[in-house]
């Protein structure tokens, strides 16, 4: 046995999906390890205080570990625990979550009982509605795990089915004698969505000009309503095949009891059930808030909006409400979604949230606040927005870690921490989607 190679015995799950154990007296994190699991590992990766390992060979396996459902688990890089039951699973996200949070926030007696409910989704596997792949030679895939090359797939479990016949039926024809040469090897992303319309986006590297026969001919064979392509420059052409300007039904999709125009640029939430509770937990808590609308915010403020995904749900509590969103795309639909939905109390804002925190006049005011960042979070801008003096923040997160350390600073800014709500978004893998609600302290 090298020194790189050890044997370990597997004591719990870590964020990140990470197996963990000690060896030698020191943690080591292993990919796709169960804990129960006895493993013979392979460092990979070392550290003063901890390292990285792989598994050689499994000893003995946990009673908690099951056969993947999935036969790229383990080589591509995608999903984290489909070698344990979904039970396990919620059982695992719920206390390495609610162990962040302690590390997060100690003993803080204003923390220490603060309700923390996790939601588990309906379906666990076949419920993206968008997946990206990428294209290297005649693979199309993900990536390997711990790499950039490309596992070359034939399905993905955690989409939908819808989507899986797309891949294969774009597939074959990227990869057909016709079009491999001089089509495929100048594109380097190929996604799809089903989400009201069926659409693929093709990514093509240096300008390259596909050909109108090739668009023809993906038409036909996947039965598509919509092709983009993506240029280097950002620049985005749309092709849309004429049964979806004939179909009204088919020209938007449904949120709850909203219209949302939608084109693949611009950003949906995977999980559309996930998204849907999570629309539920913010409306429900408004709604105690506001007596059932019948006390309305003055101005509420959402930042980050995107097309209008939460904000156009907050139009029956205020006043007025501002959306703000930097995707030029996004805001133009956030506004063709408030015409369609007959909504006149929403303004979007087409800004950088930074910029815009900084632009505002001194003595404006909001008394509701929605963040939903991306995983970045909003590091720095915390003081910018307890100075606007809002009475409650709602913050909608995907990573973890950013969330905790915002939610601390708001913490420290005097704002107290209802309730927490995790949303399993994206199962199999080891992200969640996170919503604190905040309210001031009446002492701050």
């Amino acid at each position: 046995m090298s020194d790189k190679s050890k044997i370990i015995n597997i004591d719990s799950l870590s964020y990140g999906g990470w197996g963990v154990g000690r060896a030698d007296s020191k943690v080591v994190f292993v990919a796709y390890a169960v804990p129960g699991d006895t493993l013979t590992i392979e460092i990979i990766d070392e550290h003063k205080n901890y390292d990285f390992a792989v598994i050689n060979k499994i000893i003995k396996p946990s009673k908690e570990r099951m056969e993947p459902v999935c036969e790229y688990f383990g080589i591509c890089g995608g999903c984290d625990y489909l070698d344990i039951s979904y039970d396990t699973e919620i059982y695992w996200k719920t206390e390495i979550f609610k162990k962040e949070f302690k590390k997060t926030f100690g003993s803080n007696s204003s923390t220490t009982d603060v309700d923390i409910k996790f939601n588990p989704a309906k379906e666990n596997l076949n419920y993206r509605q968008k997946i990206g792949l990428k294209i290297h030679n005649k693979d199309i895939g993900f990536y390997k795990k711990y790499s950039h090359d490309v596992v070359n797939i034939e399905q993905c479990r955690l989409a939908k089915a819808g989507l899986n016949e797309l891949l294969k039926k774009a597939g074959g024809i990227l990869l057909s004698e016709k079009y491999y040469r001089p089509i495929t090897k100048n594109i380097s992303l190929l996604t799809f969505s089903e989400a009201g319309l069926k659409n693929i986006i093709l990514r093509v590297k240096n300008n390259f000009k596909l050909p109108e026969q090739f668009i023809k001919d993906i038409f036909t064979g996947t039965k598509c309503d919509n092709i983009f392509m993506e240029y280097p420059d950002k620049k985005i052409i749309k092709y849309a095949a004429g049964s979806a300007d004939k179909n009204n039904n088919k020209k938007f999709l449904t949120i709850k009891d909203k219209k949302f125009l939608y084109d693949l640029p611009s950003f949906i939430q995977i999980n559309k059930e996930q998204n849907e509770n999570i629309i539920n937990a913010i409306t429900g808590y408004i709604e105690t808030i506001t007596e059932g609308g019948e006390k309305k915010f003055s101005n509420a403020l959402d930042l980050y909006c995107g097309f209008g995904n939460i904000t156009l749900f907050l139009t029956s509590y205020a006043d007025k409400i501002t959306g703000v969103e930097s995707n030029d795309f996004a805001i133009e639909l956030g506004k063709k979604n408030a015409v369609l939905n007959n909504i006149s109390n929403i303004k979007f804002v087409k800004s950088d949230v930074s910029k815009f925190l900084d632009k505002i006049e001194k003595d404006k005011k909001f008394d509701l606040i929605i963040l939903d960042p991306p995983r970045s979070g909003i590091k720095g801008l915390t003081g910018n927005i307890t100075d606007l003096n809002p009475l409650y923040i709602i913050y909608v997160s995907c990573d973890t870690m950013t969330f905790l350390r915002d939610l601390r600073q708001f913490a420290e800014a005097g704002y107290e921490i209802e309730k927490i709500h995790l949303f399993d978004m994206f199962p199999r893998t080891y992200h969640l989607e996170q919503i604190a609600f905040l309210r001031k302290n009446r002492r701050a």
